[in-house]
This record gives structure tokens, C-alpha cells and sequence, in this order.
């Protein structure tokens, strides 16, 4: 009867986390098929797969033409090779990302339920009420970071492949397994840059737990991180490096932000953090008297490190100047592994000595999370496009497919193509190759030809674009040239012009044509 009521009450702490993942698969399901951008970064990534499917270059000097934005090859490169099979879009940009939350979320389930044997019955039910908790938290995240989990950008993919290298690192028994860990996060720093603390943190992790494998992780991430970084260097002569490392350094770092993110992430649910914080304390004390620790113990300790370096990272990343909330998605999801974990760690600690203890430990720290998640209240509508704004989005295409030439539309470069028209270059690589930072910064310089964008005043000075589309965001002093040789000739109304319900908020606005053609 006990054991009944036991196993009852772990699944009923477990449904407010379900209920979490249940309100992003909604909100997902409704975003998946939008035809246009969820977010204003989204349609430049699509132009970066085009570029790479018909063998040209993303890492080139700056131009009208192109400019790639900050980030490392994996995930574009990944949607050239898939657009070979199928069309390159939104739907399979989307798709890739929503694969790798899938990975993300079966690695956190058979993580926190693989560190209860099978024969401990009360320690299962304690696991799958942690693997519950933790995908409620990583799935209450979502409205958080702007539901940033099912865009076309690389952070899922540079997700799945960070978290799947630490797992297999964190059960790795061999050399075989310490070099295929080693892989994961090797590839990882090519889907974001955000994989290099990753490695740092998982050396450091291998040392205490098997310093003499260490010599073969440390071979295979730097083989593939060092040695990729080196070949995509000397091709794209020097490029490379420029894009994903010197222009990051010319931006801004904010001091305040930096700070202000251990608040925002450790306080964001703050039930999560106390859990972990009083499982950490009871796993030190409980292995400095015994001097052992068991293995689910262990495991925890190994995700709650990994959780600290998120936060850092976490707090690095929103500190650089134009970040979103999007930084703090590693410290989530790394938090909610370690608070999974906690539960069935708790139940371990106590199991030799204090059973009875431990799990009414457990149930209380399982009672905490369930009541912080059931606390917790979002409504996935704000992030889910309407059928308003689809029908605004097919307007638009048809009014740029009427216009008879190219269209420079630099918020949204890859409308044009929809409309069976070149791409050009996106406005945030122009902010990104043309910001200088102010002299007191005492930054160096980078060369003259990565801090101009070639073309674009002489493209807009000789009138080479038959309209220009800005966005209500727009700043027209970044284009050179641009009211000397165009006029406003239209202003988007509210039925033609789609929303984006993630990121940076901004819509078409108003139409641009050369000052020398007349009216429409």
C-alpha cells in the first residue's frame, strides 16, 4: 500500500512539468510551417545555405552582395547539404533546430532516469519525477528566451551537440568513449562558438573523474576544433577568423549585464536553484564523512559544474553588446539537468543509513520544483503568428515578385528570394562590419577592408536597386547614400506587412524607389 501511494505521489509531482513541455509542443506545432520570419535573423541564415548550396562563400570580404554573420559554419552548412534533398527554407531551417531540441530533451530524460538500477523501484520513481521537472523548467524557459528553440538558428544544434558530448563524457568508460565525447563537443564549437567553454569545463571534469584519458580528449577536441579552425582559415584566406573571432572583439562588453545575469538566471526559478544548491551541500558533506559517494551522487555533481560554467557562459553572452535572451538557454537547459538529477541523487545519499530520510527529503525537494512549475504561468499565443499576418506576408511577396528588378530589402533578405529574386546583405552584418568601437575602448583597429561594406553606397548612389524595403527599425544613416538617390513612395500598411513574434520586434514599414523613376 505504501509502495502504491509512494509511486502515485512521484507521478503527480511529475505532471506540472508535463504540462510545461505540453505548452511548447503546442506552441512549437502552431510556428513550425509560418512561411515567413518568426524572428528578423532567421531568412539571413536561409541566405547563408543558399550561398554554400551553389559554392560560394560566406566567409568573404564584406559586400552589398553578402556579409555572414558571426557565427561558426555547422548549422548553415548543415541546411545546404539537407537542401540538396529537399528545398531550402524555413521549414527545414526549423526542422533541424526542432530535431535537436528532440535530442536535447531524450539526452535530459535517459540521463536523470538511467542513475536509478532498475531494482531500486522508490529511487525510479524519484528519477522520472526529476526527468519530469527538468523538462518543465527547460520547457518554461522557452517563452523566456523568446522561444528560441524552434528558430532557424544554430543554438539547438550547437545544444544537442554540447549536451550529447557531456553525457557521453559523463558515462564514458573507455578511450572510446572519452574520443566520441570529445567529438560531440569538438563539432559543437562549429554550430556557435559557445563550445569552447564547454570543452574548457569538460577537461576540467575529466580530470577529476579519470585524469588519464584526458591527453585523448584534449587530442580529438583540439584535432577538430584547432585543426578545422585552421583549414577554414587558410581557405577562406584568413576570413574565418575574422568573422567568428575579431569582429566579436570590437563589440562592446556591458559590466552591468554581466552581473546582472547571475540574477537573472539563478533567480528566474528560484526553486530550481535552492535544489540544487541544498543537494550540492548534502553530496559535499555526505562524501567528505563517508568519503564516498554513490553513483547518482556523482552524476549530479557533474551536471550542477556544468550548470555553474552555463551561468558564466550565460552571463558572458548577454553581456556583448546587441545579445538576447537566447545567452542564457545553456544555463537552462545545464540547470535543468542538475535539478532532475537532484531528485534521485538525494534518494542515494540517504539509502544506506536514513532511507525513510532520504525520500522524505526527496519528496520535499520534488514537491519544491513541482510547486515552482505549477507556479509558473505563460500563454504561447504572443510567440504563435496569426493567420493575419500570413495573409500579410503573401501580399508582400506578391508586391515585391510586381516590382521589376532587384529589391533591397536588408531586415529581411530572404523575402526577396521568395519572391524569385537575388538575396542581398542583412542589415546586422552591416552593424556588425561598419560599428567602430569608441576610442577610449583602446580596441585595435581591424583592417580597412573588414570595416566597409564594398558596394553598398555605390549601389544605392547609382540607383541599382529598383526598391528598397526597410523596416519600422530602421536607421537611415546606415545607408550611405540612400536619401540622396531614393524617395519614400509607400508606407506598409498593417495587413501587408507580417509580424515577427520572437527577437528583436520589427516589421516592413516603408517601400523605397530611385528619386528618377516616377511614382507607382
Amino acid at each position: 500500500m505504501r509502495a502504491r501511494i509512494l509511486k502515485a505521489t512521484w507521478l503527480l509531482l511529475a505532471v506540472p512539468g508535463l504540462v510545461h513541455l505540453a505548452l511548447m509542443v503546442v506552441a512549437i506545432a502552431q510556428r513550425f510551417f509560418y512561411p515567413y520570419d518568426l524572428e528578423w535573423m532567421e531568412g539571413g541564415l536561409l541566405t547563408h545555405a543558399l550561398r554554400l548550396s551553389r559554392g560560394e562563400p560566406i566567409y568573404a570580404p564584406p559586400s552589398v552582395e553578402f556579409i555572414s554573420y558571426l557565427y561558426t559554419p555547422l548549422y548553415p552548412a548543415l541546411l545546404a547539404a539537407l537542401g540538396k534533398v529537399t528545398e531550402i527554407g524555413y521549414v527545414l531551417g526549423r526542422a533541424v533546430s526542432v530535431l535537436s531540441l528532440m535530442v536535447t530533451c531524450v539526452i535530459l530524460v535517459a540521463s536523470v532516469v538511467g542513475t536509478a538500477p532498475r531494482e531500486h523501484r522508490t529511487e525510479r520513481g524519484a528519477a522520472i519525477t526529476g526527468a519530469a521537472c527538468g523538462l518543465g523548467f527547460f520547457a518554461a524557459t522557452y517563452p523566456w528566451v523568446d522561444g528560441w528553440y524552434d528558430l532557424v538558428r544554430a543554438d539547438m544544434l550547437f545544444l544537442a551537440l554540447g549536451i550529447s558530448g557531456l553525457a557521453m563524457l559523463r558515462a564514458a568508460t573507455g578511450r572510446a568513449g572519452v574520443a566520441l565525447a570529445g567529438l560531440f563537443l569538438g563539432l559543437s564549437f562549429f554550430a556557435k562558438q559557445t563550445g569552447v567553454p564547454l570543452v574548457l569545463a569538460g577537461g576540467l571534469a575529466l580530470l577529476v573523474m579519470n585524469w588519464r584519458v584526458l591527453p585523448i580528449f584534449a587530442v580529438v577536441t583540439g584535432a577538430i576544433g584547432g585543426g578545422g579552425t585552421l583549414l577554414l582559415n587558410r581557405v577562406t584566406g584568413g576570413w574565418f577568423w575574422t568573422y567568428v573571432f575579431a569582429y566579436h572583439q570590437q563589440h562592446d562588453t556591458n559590466r552591468d549585464r554581466f552581473f546582472l545575469s547571475f540574477k537573472n538566471i539563478l533567480l528566474h526559478f528560484p526553486a530550481m536553484t535552492f535544489v540544487i544548491a541544498l543537494t550540492l551541500v548534502v553530496a559535499l558533506v555526505s562524501g567528505a564523512v563517508s568519503r564516498s559517494l554513490p553513483s547518482a551522487a556523482k552524476t549530479f555533481l557533474f551536471w550542477t559544474w556544468m550548470f555553474a560554467c552555463g551561468v558564466l557562459i550565460g552571463a558572458v553572452g548577454w553581456a556583448t553588446q546587441w545579445a538576447h535572451f537566447n545567452a542564457y538557454i545553456p544555463a537552462m537547459a545545464l540547470g535543468a539537468l542538475a535539478a532532475g538529477h537532484a531528485i534521485p541523487a538525494l534518494v542515494s545519499l540517504f539509502r544506506d543509513k536514513w532511507p525513510r530520510i532520504g525520500m522524505a527529503v526527496a519528496l520535499a525537494c520534488g514537491a519544491t520544483l513541482a510547486f515552482q512549475l505549477a507556479w509558473v504561468r505563460w500563454d504561447p499565443r504572443p510567440l504563435i503568428p496569426t493567420a493575419k499576418d500570413r495573409t500579410a506576408g503573401d501580399k508582400l511577396i506578391a508586391r515585391l515578385r510586381a516590382i521589376d528588378g532587384d529589391v533591397f530589402f536588408p531586415f529581411h533578405p530572404f523575402y526577396p528570394h521568395l519572391a524569385g529574386k537575388r538575396t542581398f546583405a542583412h542589415r546586422m552584418g552591416i552593424l556588425d562590419v561598419t560599428y567602430l568601437p569608441p576610442p577610449s575602448s583602446n580596441k585595435r583597429p581591424l583592417p580597412e577592408a573588414a570595416r566597409k561594406v564594398a558596394g553598398l553606397a555605390e549601389a544605392l548612389r547609382s540607383q541599382r536597386f529598383a526598391a528598397i524595403v526597410l523596416d519600422d527599425r530602421a536607421q537611415l544613416y546606415e545607408l550611405p547614400g540612400l536619401t540622396e538617390a531614393y524617395r519614400q513612395v509607400d508606407t506598409l500598411g498593417w495587413d501587408e506587412s507580417p509580424r515577427v513574434v520572437s527577437g528583436a520586434r520589427t516589421m516592413p514599414r516603408t517601400i523605397w524607389q530611385p528619386k528618377s523613376r516616377s511614382a507607382p
